[in-house]
């Protein structure tokens, strides 16, 4: 593939995708001629109809990250952020961007805004929508509980050893301080922070602060957004991050939205940047029946335990002031609440905190729901990854953090588990002895009860479904028969 061909064939594709105009072709055109080093334009023949048909940018992009390959001798991970940037430059304005949402939100259309950031998003191949379908992903059906969803992500790419051996000489410079900051936007990347010349977002005001909206580059859900500060402040968990949950639902009803905790093991990958995670997707935890519900003296605020398997209290209410009441005072109460017949020790040396709560917010029709996940980062010498979290006999299945949306009962799990799968229906097949199969997978230690699972006749996907649900049995605060006496007493103490 010639460059200048790679080049005309993605100035057609902004044409037929991008919204790219008449006059913007002939400005763009000679941009990216000057970036490129081409001396003037593709003379032969395109096949715009081909291209106008393309339902995802990847044979543009593939094209681009050959000719750069091959004419101008960069490397693959330089080839691609450079077609990223080919993409970015080409994509609509990210202020156009910005108040088209705008406008449409205005006139009561913000599901037309949301669409159009998320297609636009494909469009140009910002979000990895090809790769994203190849995830493997299952419903867990259980006959005495609630469903999970389990997937196993084989989008979000894995650093080989030559990715590695270059992190090892690169300096970063500090800019963008994080990968939530807005100033990603237009960002070239280097090989510890990808390219987003691509990215847009909308401009958002919760609780009279400055946010913004993006999509994930990987969405492990149907229109998964990330909602993010202005401002690059850690995390925190108050009655303001309850608000602005609220707020986002005011403005998107149709989409649920949550943040994950603010400390380590219970939290999510990013600590030092406020953010939320959304979307279209309903999780398990948010179709969750009444377990119980309990008696409080608020008007018009109904209080209740979800039927689920992590410990979470659901506060819900036409009234917002009321709700963040009592939700603030739930929050507030946990933070500082021990009860350590059930392991629950809320402050060590006077300084570290250990209690906070995963929180996720809906909206149905005109009233509020707000899902308050009790958690406990606290260690100990039996459980040093976390007593509430998944145990050590898992962790071959899953030992990261369990954040807001496993917790909500949807597994994301490492692209790794489909070879190991196939390795072990391969050591069940032969008959092989925990030596034999350890010498030839070694990395197949610790998956001991898949292979008796296996054995049994049952399958790998059953396996998991198994071992999601003890995890979020390990995640929980207050376990069975004793955890319900616990929490009512819990409740009973806030005096609501």
């Amino acid at each position: 593939m010639k460059l200048d061909q790679a080049v005309a064939e993605a100035l057609s594709y902004a044409k037929s995708h991008l919204g790219l105009g008449k006059l913007g072709h002939y400005y763009y055109q000679n941009l990216l001629l000057h970036e490129l080093g081409l001396s003037k334009p593709y003379e032969g023949e395109i096949d715009e109809k081909h291209i106008a048909s393309l339902p995802l940018p990847d044979e543009i992009i593939d094209h681009l990250v050959e000719a750069l390959i091959e004419k101008k001798g960069m490397a693959v991970d330089e080839a691609e952020r450079e077609a990223t940037y080919v993409l970015g430059l080409l994509s609509p304005d990210p202020d156009a961007v910005d108040k088209h949402c705008h406008e449409l939100m205005s006139k009561g259309e913000a599901k037309k805004a949301t669409d159009y950031l998320y297609s636009l998003s494909i469009e140009n191949g910002y979000i990895a929508k090809s790769k994203v379908d190849k995830n493997v992903f299952f419903t867990a059906d259980y006959p005495d509980g609630p469903s999970l969803e389990i997937s196993i992500n084989l989008a979000k790419p894995e650093k080989n050893n030559k990715d590695i051996a270059k992190l090892l000489t690169f300096k970063s410079s500090g800019y963008p301080k994080c990968m939530l900051c807005p100033e990603n936007l237009g960002y070239e990347g280097n090989p510890k922070h990808p390219a987003r010349e691509n990215i847009r977002y909308i401009s958002l005001t919760l609780d009279g602060t400055p946010w913004y909206a993006q999509y994930s580059p990987y969405v492990y859900y149907p229109e998964h957004c990330i909602v993010f500060a202005q401002e690059h402040t850690p995390m925190a968990m108050n009655r303001h991050i309850f608000a602005c949950l609220l707020d986002f639902l005011d403005i998107f009803p149709f989409y649920f939205i949550g943040s994950n905790s603010d400390l380590p093991i219970v939290g999510g990958s990013i600590l030092d940047h406020e953010h939320f995670q959304g979307g279209g997707h309903m999780l398990p935890l948010l179709k969750a029946k009444p377990r119980r519900e309990f008696d409080i003296s608020v008007p018009g605020v109904r209080l209740y335990e979800a039927d689920f398997y992590d410990t979470c209290l659901i506060v819900e209410s036409k009234d917002k002031k009321k709700l963040l009441d009592v939700a603030e005072k739930i929050d507030l109460h946990w933070h500082l609440y021990e009860d350590e017949e059930n392991d629950i020790i809320p402050i060590t040396d006077d300084t570290v905190f250990h209690s906070t709560v995963t929180p996720l917010a809906r909206k149905i029709d005109d009233t509020y729901r707000l899902f308050l996940i009790l958690r406990n980062n606290r260690t100990n010498e039996q459980y040093p990854g976390g007593i509430f979290h998944a145990h050590p006999e898992y962790h071959h299945i899953k030992s990261e953090g369990i954040g807001l949306i496993e917790a909500a009962g949807l597994f994301i799990l490492p692209a790794r588990l489909i070879r190991q799968a196939k390795q072990a229906e391969d050591i069940v097949a032969k008959g092989l002895s925990k030596e034999e199969a350890l010498k030839l997978y070694p990395d197949m230690e610790g998956f001991d009860p898949l292979l008796e699972h296996l054995r049994q006749g049952k399958d790998f996907h059953s396996y998991l479904a198994e071992v999601g649900r003890k995890i979020l049995g390990n995640v929980a605060v207050f376990k069975g028969i004793k955890g319900e006496k616990a929490l009512a007493k819990f409740v009973r103490r806030l005096k609501l």
